[in-house]
């Protein structure tokens, strides 16, 4: 069935699949944009794309759209997945998450994740957690990204553990390999982050919109190598895709970024170059202060000895 619906003065300038995603109560954004892109949804009898800002008056015609879910579910359990872990403890573990591994299940539901492989090995872990999707996770690396990553084993740990990422206290280092070279060998990128007209990107803004979150990486130049430089980045907040839209504004993408790098990587790395080395923060339960260091990957340090020879 078929609804139609005016534009008023309140809703002009407005996206199309924001207004409709409010129209339609219970149905997630993200088939409301799918649907735009299947033509069930037009504007004034014209299919437009789902970013098209409303005016005053346009008619929004929408066909049914099927309610999707909004929430990712609790994974199952997947001992086939195995952890790489670097320490444990009765309070916490810390592990290095490997590249190609999604961390917690999406509205999707994915089977493969790490999220799965912790229930594995710690079962009791599924009620600790700001969501089932998300068992005593306490922070993200993109699915291609490697390194370490910090996970909770109780409630209390999580609550502790929360408040230091909260108070940007954790110690975040990541190690990149970025195309170019950056405007100086040390700084700060300090950029307003929020989503950019391609829903899967972020974007790094100057002239900050409504919305938009505060996001600083500070950066130091490791080595220059050929059309590229190894960078060491050290962020204060966890913005989604932070680093790779941050230098991305920057004029140097991430190299082996395939969202925001170049369409062609001359660098052929093969995965993203983004690998979390350094991950510091004090125990929840004895306040003792704790730093890991993870090297590079085989693969990514491959990379750099391949570069550095052609640079000499």
């Amino acid at each position: 069935m078929k609804t139609q619906h005016e534009v008023t003065a309140e809703s002009a300038g407005q996206r199309l699949d924001v207004f409709v995603t409010e129209v339609l109560s219970g149905i997630s954004r993200s088939a409301v944009q799918k649907a735009i892109k299947n033509g069930l949804v037009t504007v004034n009898d014209r299919p437009v794309r789902p970013h098209a800002a409303l005016k005053e008056g346009d008619l929004v015609a929408i066909d049914q759209i099927e309610a999707t879910p909004t929430h990712a579910k609790r994974p199952e359990p997947r001992p086939d997945i195995k952890l790489d872990i670097i320490y444990e403890d009765d309070d916490l573990l810390v592990l290095n998450k490997p590249s190609g591994l999604l961390v917690h299940p999406t509205i999707l539901n994915e089977l493969e994740t790490l999220a799965a492989a912790l229930l594995a090995h710690l079962p009791e872990i599924a009620e600790v957690g700001d969501g089932p999707e998300r068992p005593g996770i306490m922070q993200r690396l993109d699915k291609e990204a490697s390194g370490l990553m910090v996970i909770a084993k109780t409630k209390k740990s999580y609550t502790n553990l929360k408040k230091q990422f909260q108070k940007h206290s954790v110690i975040k280092r990541y190690l990149i390999l970025v195309h170019g070279r950056p405007p100086q060998d040390e700084g700060t990128i300090d950029l307003a982050i929020g989503r950019a007209t391609n829903e899967r990107r972020m974007a790094a803004r100057h002239e900050p919109l409504s919305g938009d979150r505060a996001a600083i990486t500070h950066y130091r130049v490791q080595q220059y190598l050929r059309d590229s430089t190894l960078i060491s980045a050290q962020t204060e907040t966890g913005r989604t895709h932070q680093i790779r839209a941050h230098f991305r504004a920057l004029g140097c993408p991430v190299a082996g970024d395939k969202l925001y790098g170049h369409k062609q990587d001359r660098l052929s790395v093969g995965r993203l170059f983004l690998h979390a080395e350094t991950l510091g923060f004090k125990h929840p339960t004895t306040g003792k202060n704790l730093e890991f260091n993870l090297p590079l990957p085989p693969e990514l340090e491959k990379i750099v000895q391949i570069l550095r020879l052609d640079e000499k």
